[in-house]
């Protein structure tokens, strides 16, 4: 009974260390797994020297009294063996399904996210490609053709500027804001035209941080919100000012809220929000007072995200090499628990039981798995030589960038 109670709260105390500690990596890392394995063994084998020692100090409540020795001894030792041997499974179920139910709750939460990043990345393709843009500009470019053919011409090429930009941009996470702005720049020329004196803008006449970059798209989805939202006419005209000041870039305009759009919620708004968070701590600023609308978006600066600046060989590169270093940390971690596991074991197999070598059964077993271990974390196939995934991953890499040339 006490033996069974040791083991039982000395592995719920170690168990809720663990979970203490780890509690952000447990599910993810196979590791654990394998630690609350051989520590249910560890535990076990160490309630041999422990478990007399208590028994001794309640001696007063005994009737039998033994000597130490006596005491672990007089049973056969195939009883502690078993303790051993299905205990230690046991716990290791246990581990096993609480960890893969603490796996199964990261794995909804992590959906969750993603499932945020696709919904703010439709909800953004569904603004940046409005059809409904799209027919308007159409009208004001056929209006055109018949009184200012000049104009119409300029008003195509500002039309195709911005969608060419869209399609280019649309899959970034970060662009510059000089590259934002002139965008934001050709864009407003197309509302003028479509809006004539109906709408004004200033706009920075130099980026002060060359290196600042913003969400690509973001001014262009607050400017058509602006004029979504606002009536707009030659006598109560929109202004819209671009602004850089310190660690964001304001964007700003008189409010004149349409009535059909008082009272909903900015999807838009909501979207570039939801895209920075995925990006930053920082938030996007929203500022309404009766007569002025103000939005501020951070400035995201360039050593924050120096990974954007890799090309695409470099980057595969860095992923394979952090997670190489990853893998052999792992495989030292396993050497480690191997060499004191298996010498305590020995320790306890000569001790106990010197004609029966049975320590060299788990010795050679586990020695396979960290032999395989090792040629994973370094690289190496008996059939493939070393270095093997490397040739294959550059020589992936060549074809790929000899099919890239071969299209515009």
């Amino acid at each position: 009974m006490i033996y069974i109670l040791f083991l039982f709260f000395v592995n719920r105390a170690a168990f809720l260390q663990i979970e203490k500690r780890y509690d952000v990596h447990i599910a993810n890392n196979r590791s654990y797994y394998h630690l609350s394995l051989y520590l249910a063994w560890l535990v076990a084998a160490l309630s041999f020297y422990v478990v007399p020692y208590f028994y001794q100090s309640l001696e007063f409540l005994l009737i039998v009294q033994l000597p130490w020795n006596q005491w672990v001894f007089q049973d056969p030792f195939s009883n502690y063996l078993y303790c051993l041997i299905f205990f230690p499974i046991l716990i290791y179920l246990g581990y096993y399904i609480y960890f893969n139910r603490r796996k199964q709750s990261l794995l909804l939460q992590k959906e969750k996210v993603i499932s945020g990043n696709v919904s703010a990345q439709f909800e953004s393709l569904k603004n940046q490609l409005d059809p409904h843009f799209l027919f308007n500009s159409l009208n004001v470019l056929s209006a055109l053709i018949e009184e200012n053919p000049n104009q119409a011409q300029e008003f195509t090429q500002s039309l195709s500027k911005i969608y060419r930009y869209i399609l280019d941009q649309k899959n970034k996470d970060l662009i510059s804001i000089e590259e934002e702005v002139d965008f934001a720049r050709t864009y407003m020329v197309l509302l003028q035209m479509r809006f004539e004196d109906s709408v004004t803008f200033d706009f920075p006449t130099e980026i002060k941080n060359k290196e600042a970059r913003v969400l690509p798209l973001a001014l262009q989805l607050l400017l058509e919100n602006v004029i979504k939202h606002n009536k707009t006419s030659s006598l109560h005209p929109i202004h819209i000012a671009i602004v850089e000041e310190q660690d964001y870039l304001i964007i700003e305009n008189n409010l004149q809220k349409k009535q059909v759009y008082d009272n909903r919620k900015g999807i838009g708004l909501q979207n570039i929000a939801d895209r920075y968070a995925l990006l930053t701590s920082r938030q996007v600023i929203i500022d309404e007072s009766e007569e002025k609308f103000t939005v501020k978006l951070p400035i995201l600066i360039k050593k924050n995200y120096t990974m954007e600046l890799i090309n695409e060989n470099d980057e595969l590169l860095f992923i394979k090499a952090k997670k190489r270093v990853e893998a052999i940390k792992k495989f030292y971690s396993h050497l480690t628990s191997y060499l004191a596991v298996n010498t305590f074991l020995m320790v306890i197999n000569l001790y106990t039981e010197p004609a029966f070598l049975w320590f060299l059964f788990p010795l050679f077993g586990w020695g396979i798995g960290i032999l395989s271990h090792g040629m994973r974390a370094y690289n190496y196939s008996l059939f493939l030589g070393s270095n093997w995934e490397d040739k294959k991953l550059q020589e992936i890499l060549e074809e790929e960038k000899r099919r890239s040339t071969k299209w515009d």
